[in-house]
């Protein structure tokens, strides 16, 4: 496994609260997920999607939303 898919584990943690969270979230156990974070094995492309999830929707969340010219142009008139 690559020091990219630790950290994206790394990160996944810290947006859900911690390594308890994750495993939950992914539905596996926390030694699992710990054997995961430490190399000891490859960790299969559906939890790694999974975990991509949790953080491209805290990155989006973070992201200014989009101004709705419609709404804004019916309060100018």
């Amino acid at each position: 496994m690559s020091a990219t898919t630790i950290k994206l584990l790394q990160t996944a943690s810290e947006i859900v609260g911690g390594d308890a969270a994750l495993a939950n979230r992914l539905g596996i156990s926390e030694r699992l997920l710990a054997r995961f974070m430490a190399d000891r094995i490859e960790l299969p492309d559906q939890l790694l999607l999974l975990a991509v999830d949790i953080v491209v929707a805290d990155r989006q969340s973070r992201l200014p939303q989009p101004v709705n010219l419609i709404q804004e142009s019916r309060h100018e008139r």
